[in-house]
């Protein structure tokens, strides 16, 4: 029999010490004493189990799964409300495990599903257990009600605040500068992303329950809208009621921050009308620098501009962001540069012949990949493999089996190809900006820029050869009829063995 462990404890256990080790020890001493082997511990901290929906706990959902699976023969949890403290859930996934006919065994209640007084055991544990929960519920709602009617804080500490002798908050004297600072560069009026970035440049972190991360615009937001700071907590039903602790910030500072930060916003929607519409570059714009996503801001007029989602988010990363009309133009321009020679089909069929020749132990390499791939999924299930390593070890496996497919394109596939890249130009230059994008997402997978640059392209598989080609002819062209060895480049290709080339459009670049 193997035999698999659910454990796990909410937020609020983990603040009073519930241990999870006592909860692994409890079934261990059950597996040896019963003569099982432990197929793997199912481990979840700072879930709640009064809930209905799975996707909030999704190491039980994985339990499950795996149990229905038939991975394993018998579910064994410390205590029934480890498991889920709402009945409803409970008799609903031992259904199916009965169903499967999947054993389970709660150590502490003494729970056996497989026995007619287990079952009646199950019904009457899961009902004490969603009520305690009810319950439980209910008394800290009236604890914190009665909190806010005193005026005294009730839950983790904004970002600035520590809890006095007394209880009651104070300024923390290793934060409070920089919260300062940030109130009163509002004030000032700098943008929620500047002020990220400041506080993020002097080592600020945040607080609360996402504590110990890197500033960005809505932590910012949350700070400059919180009136903790200004000694007033919500009364639950969208007012205010008079904190029991001091101001931190003083009123005429909050309400300048307000006032400036309010006139920019109306200022910024007066110059910036919302357009949501896809653009030429929409969800293929990578940033060179921290190789995150390109997305839409739009500028004076509503002009499209394109800036780094990181940099906006207040990280650190050096992307300067362009209207869109720059890019377009680069694209346009090297689009209209773009020659195939008379042999191309041949020349492609041929390559794909050489790349074919590599391949001539596929058949043993795939074998020997696939093996590799089951074994690293053994291990993660067994338990001998964390979950980072396996995934990144699986994604590495399968990269390589994907690169051992050559794809054949026939002759009539080709011209067809050939026909689509000769008639892009003339249909870049007469499209609408809608019809712009869904061109590019025809021939492009990614376009990297670089500040006011576009600085590579990653085309299409089924492009990929002609782009290749196009490439080389450029080379052979400019090589022979220019004898200096300084030329003019375009854009960033991908060379033939798959890796980005440094070219950059309009700039001179040096033979080596």
């Amino acid at each position: 029999m193997k035999a698999a462990l659910y454990a796990r404890v909410s937020s609020e256990e983990q603040v009073e010490g519930y241990s999870l080790d006592a909860q692994k020890r409890a079934f261990n001493t059950l597996v040896q004493g019963r003569g099982w082997t432990a197929y793997r511990e199912y481990i979840e901290e700072g879930r709640s189990a009064h809930t209905d929906d799975m996707s909030k706990r999704p190491v039980f959902k994985e339990a499950i799964d795996d149990a229905l699976a038939k991975k394993y023969d018998v579910l064994v949890v410390h205590k029934i409300d480890r498991f889920s403290r709402k009945l409803k859930v409970t008799l609903e996934y031992f259904e199916k495990l009965g169903k499967a006919g999947i054993g389970f065994v709660s150590i502490e209640n003494q729970i056996d599903y497989t026995t007619s007084m287990g079952k009646l055991m199950l019904v009457m544990q899961g009902g004490l257990a969603e009520f305690y929960s009810d319950n439980l519920s209910q008394e800290v709602k009236k604890g914190l009600g009665e909190r806010k009617a005193q005026g005294l804080y009730c839950g983790a500490l904004p970002f600035g605040a520590m809890k006095g002798e007394d209880g009651v908050p104070m300024p923390d004297p290793a934060t409070f500068p920089g919260l300062r600072a940030a109130f009163e560069q509002a004030a000032q009026g700098k943008t929620d992303r500047e002020i990220a970035q400041y506080l993020n440049a002097q080592g600020y972190r945040t607080a609360g329950s996402t504590g110990n991360k890197p500033f960005s615009n809505s932590s910012i937001r949350g700070i400059l809208t919180n009136h903790f700071y200004v000694g007033y907590l919500p009364d639950g039903n969208g007012g205010q009621v008079q904190a029991k602790h001091s101001p931190f910030i003083e009123q005429a500072t909050w309400d300048a921050a307000v006032d400036t930060r309010r006139h920019n916003r109306t200022s910024t929607h007066t110059r910036c009308p919302v357009n949501k519409k896809a653009n030429t570059l929409t969800g293929i714009a990578y940033c060179w620098y921290c190789k995150g996503k390109i997305h839409t801001h739009y500028h004076y007029r509503g002009e499209p501009r394109l800036g780094c989602y990181t940099r906006q988010k207040g990280h650190n990363c050096g992307q300067k962001s362009a209207n869109l009309s720059v890019y377009e133009s680069q694209l346009w321009l090297y689009l209209n540069t773009f020659h195939l020679p008379e042999d191309y089909q041949q020349r492609i069929l041929e390559a794909q012949q050489e790349l074919e020749k590599a391949y001539t132990d596929a058949g043993a390499q795939k074998e020997r990949l696939e093996r590799q791939l089951k074994r690293a999924r053994e291990l993660y299930e067994w338990g001998d493999c964390p979950k980072l390593e396996y995934e990144t070890r699986r994604d590495s496996i399968l990269d390589q089996l994907r690169s051992l497919t050559v794809p054949r394109q026939p002759a009539e596939h080709l011209e067809k190809m050939a026909r689509f890249l000769a008639d892009v130009p003339a249909a870049w230059d007469a499209a609408t900006p809608e019809q712009r994008g869904k061109l590019a997402q025809c021939l492009f997978e990614q376009v990297w820029l670089k500040d006011k640059q576009v600085i590579a392209v990653k085309p299409l598989p089924e492009l990929e050869p002609f782009f290749r080609l196009n490439y080389e002819e450029f080379c052979k062209i400019n090589i022979e009829d220019m004898s200096p060895t300084r030329i003019r480049l375009p854009l960033k290709h991908v060379c033939p063995n798959g890796c980005k080339l440094i070219l950059k459009s309009n700039h001179l670049a040096k033979l080596s």
